[in-house]
């Protein structure tokens, strides 16, 4: 018996031996001896000829031993024995590595690695603390390494993006009125300055009254008569203040909230819109939705405490900017965080808005009515002048039942709280300067992006966003010419006839699915530059002047009430499919699913992305991508829910949509864990559908450049890589991470070139090289 029983005690010892060693291997700690062979084979371009007894070479702490583990310390002091000195930190590079400090660094770390340290090489956990004598994976070791080719930007088959945009990211900065700069978002600032000439010309003329152009010069005008604002204050909305403040039951709240939205045309608690119904896209349905959170998901789920501290103080500031005292906006601050906590933990995350499934809610109104026992709905929906109806779209269940749990008399002071954030949020910026001022510092503190900007350059914006359709017409015969918008349009037909190509040759997909695929493509609309026609709702708005007794807020609450009014008089009204989702100005595109087509604003349709002139590589490195992106999501893991006419339909055999699922599958793998710039990592989840688009849209460009006479596939990469070369805070970069459902734009550069095959022919680029990927591993759909 003592036989067997020691016999099975060595067998369990054996087993946990080998379990702790395959988890060991697993870890893949390295020794100082296999980081030096790592690190010579990496720096062999950048300092060829260094050493491996260099790098083995002892500390100020000590010797260096061969089999030593090898600790983060030294895994930082090989590096920079490796790769020699690196520069000072320029540009994008400087402000990536601004404020990472360590405090538990040795002594003799700033002269050894100072260098390392300053480049933002390490950035830690945001502790403050980088453990130093913490062991160092091979992973860990390589990721240290990608951030150096990154940082020096010194050989394109180590790091493509980096290389090619080095000379535009270390000059880089950010211009007042831009959160992020690059050839692309930069455009913004262009055509923000375009549309800002333009209503400087219209303000310094005198006016036909009425006329869309009196309009823009009232609004304007009155955007600057900054002395009545402030002589104003808060005085415009005090009434709607009061009504909230002094509600002492759920249906006075209520009262006061049918108030607010029947004079100034937005609820701040419940209320309904229209939209284009999902499930037959030739027709309206009424939405119907609650308060909502502020912030982004992340942000409840996993903000600093610092993060929330900046949150609370500009509530707070927004309630003392209404009358509160500091005592009480405090309360009110946090009973709001407090809900929006709530609510958000419920919510659908950033990547679910696009899927029809989570989105498409049915609800009749007696539903609603259970939902909101303590609520009288009815008065609400009577407001809008709608149709009775029995289909109400409710896009976010978790998060309206959530706020749902807020109503009722035990919640009223927050319910208060709620209302008068909304209110603040929808018209403060109307008022006095002090709101738009701590708009602005929030930015600052919590984005690390300064939005100042002139008063004019401020109005200018403001003027653009709530007369857009107005400005849109200036704007188009300004600065869009037809001979764009025929080049842009038979670009679009060639990548159409590409797509169907492809289409017509995937080896995954049956002929059934395949048959309304390319249906789908067939049918697919297009919208270049301009609507054939505009929108005329504002016509009979009275946007008045200062000397006509007009003021920005009386004006944007005009602007306000027209709009809603104009939304719910579409409920019985056909859809629109020619009806733009996007104006002339807009630096963007975009693919609607509802009518499965694709827009191209006539302001992105420019330099640098566009160049009537340039050679046909550039531009489909260009604007092409942005094109072939936006044709990919008819057929990303959202779009492929839909028809050809738009609607939520199951087109595709279980066998063919198994397979494409697998295949979405794996570009959430290619992607997940990729670190963009240090610290700031994809979430292949998040980014899906924008993934398959950009893998989608880089072979078609790359069809296209090869159907040209004698190709220049360089000038074609380096276009794509120059399209999302782009500079911003270290906070804006990890919030977009964590929101955005783009990838990070160094992968929408990067990733997307090491699925190419030609990538890799073009520039020689071998399994020593950063940039090699296996070939087994490169992903692909359409």
């Amino acid at each position: 018996m003592r036989n067997w029983k020691r016999g099975m005690t060595l067998l369990l010892t054996l087993l946990m031996l080998f379990a702790a060693a395959a988890l060991a291997e697993g870890m893949d700690t390295l020794t100082c001896g296999e980081a030096a062979d790592l690190l010579l084979a990496a720096a062999d371009d950048y300092a060829p000829s260094v050493q491996r007894a260099e790098l083995l070479a002892d500390t100020p702490a000590g010797p260096m031993e061969e089999q030593a583990a090898l600790t983060r310390i030294n895994a930082l002091l090989m590096l920079r024995r490796a790769f020699g000195a690196l520069p000072a930190p320029e540009g994008d590079s400087a402000r990536m590595a601004a404020g990472i400090a360590f405090d538990d660094l040795p002594a003799w770390a700033e002269e050894a690695i100072g260098d390392v340290l300053a480049a933002g090489i390490a950035v830690g956990d945001g502790s403050g603390q980088l453990f130093p004598d913490a062991p160092v994976t091979r992973d860990e070791l390589n990721s240290l390494i990608r951030r150096v080719y990154a940082y020096l930007g010194g050989n394109l088959r180590d790091d493509f993006y980096a290389t090619i945009n080095r000379d535009w990211l270390n000059a880089s900065d950010i211009p007042a009125g831009l959160s992020i700069n690059g050839p692309f978002y930069g455009l913004t600032l262009t055509v923000n300055e375009q549309v800002a000439a333009l209503i400087a010309d219209i303000d310094a003329q005198a006016q036909v009254p009425g006329s869309a152009e009196a309009k823009i010069k009232a609004l304007y005008d009155c955007v600057l008569d900054t002395g009545h604002r402030e002589q104003e204050g808060i005085a415009p909305i005090q009434a709607y203040l009061d009504a909230i403040a002094s509600a002492a039951t759920l249906e006075e709240l209520m009262e006061a909230d049918a108030l607010i939205t029947a004079e100034l045309g937005f609820p701040t608690l419940l209320g309904y819109g229209v939209t284009t119904d999902l499930a037959n896209s030739a027709q309206h349905i009424v939405t119907f939705s609650g308060v909502g959170a502020m912030m982004d998901k992340d942000f409840y789920l996993n903000g600093t405490p610092e993060q929330t501290q900046i949150y609370l103080g500009y509530l707070e500031t927004l309630f003392e900017l209404s009358g509160l005292g500091a005592q009480d906006a405090q309360a009110q601050a946090q009973l709001v965080y407090e809900a929006e906590k709530a609510i958000s933990a419920a919510s659908l995350d950033p990547q679910e808005y696009g899927d029809v499934d989570r989105i498409y809610n049915l609800y009749t109104p007696e539903a609603l009515d259970v939902l909101f026992p303590n609520v009288d709905l009815a008065p609400i929906y009577a407001l809008t002048g709608m149709a009775p109806t029995d289909r109400i779209l409710v896009m976010d269940t978790g998060a309206l039942e959530a706020a749902a749990a807020l109503f009722d008399d035990a919640h009223l002071d927050t319910l208060k709280a709620v209302a008068r954030q909304g209110l603040l949020l929808s018209v403060g910026t109307t008022l006095n300067k002090a709101f738009l001022e701590a708009s602005f510092d929030f930015t600052l503190a919590y984005y690390g992006v300064d939005a100042r900007q002139s008063d004019e350059q401020i109005a200018a914006q403001l003027v653009q966003s709530l007369l857009a359709d107005y400005l849109g017409r200036a704007y188009v015969d300004a600065h869009f010419s037809a001979e764009a918008k025929a080049d842009v349009e038979n670009m679009i037909r060639d990548f159409i006839a590409i797509y169907k190509q492809r289409l017509e040759t995937l080896d995954w997909m049956s002929e059934s699915t395949r048959e309304k695929a390319i249906c789908k493509l067939d049918t697919m609309g297009i919208k270049v530059g301009y609507p054939d026609s505009w929108e005329t709702y504002l016509d009979d708005a009275e946007i008045l002047s200062p000397e006509e007794g007009g003021t920005f807020f009386s004006n944007t609450v005009a602007i306000a009430r027209a709009s809603a009014a104009e939304a719910y008089a579409r409920q019985s009204e056909p859809v629109d499919k020619t009806e733009w989702a996007m104006y002339p100005f807009t630096v963007n595109a975009c693919y609607n699913v509802a009518a499965n087509d694709i827009t191209f604003p006539a302001a992105i349709l420019q330099s640098p992305l566009y160049d009537v002139d340039a050679p046909r590589e550039a531009n489909l490195g260009g604007i092409g991508y942005i094109i072939a992106h936006e044709i990919t999501h008819a057929f990303d893991n959202n779009g492929a829910k839909f028809d050809e006419n738009g609607n939520s339909a199951d087109w595709w055999t279980a066998e063919d949509y198994a397979a494409f699922q697998a295949r979405c599958e794996a570009v959430v793998a290619w992607y997940d864990g990729q670190e963009a710039y240090p610290g700031v990592a994809c979430s292949g989840v998040l980014t899906l559908s924008e993934n398959v688009a950009d893998l989608g849209s880089a072979r078609c460009v790359l069809t296209a450049a090869q159907a040209l006479e004698a190709p220049d596939l360089d000038l074609l990469f380096r276009s794509m890589a120059n399209t999302w070369a782009s500079t911003t805070s270290p906070q804006l970069r990890a919030y977009l991470a964590a929101v955005d459902v783009h990838a990070p734009d160094k992968l929408r550069c990067n990733r997307v070139l090491q699925t190419l095959p030609e990538f890799y022919e073009t520039y020689g680029i071998g399994p020593e090289d950063g940039m090699w990927t296996e070939p087994e591993s490169r992903v692909s759909i359409w």
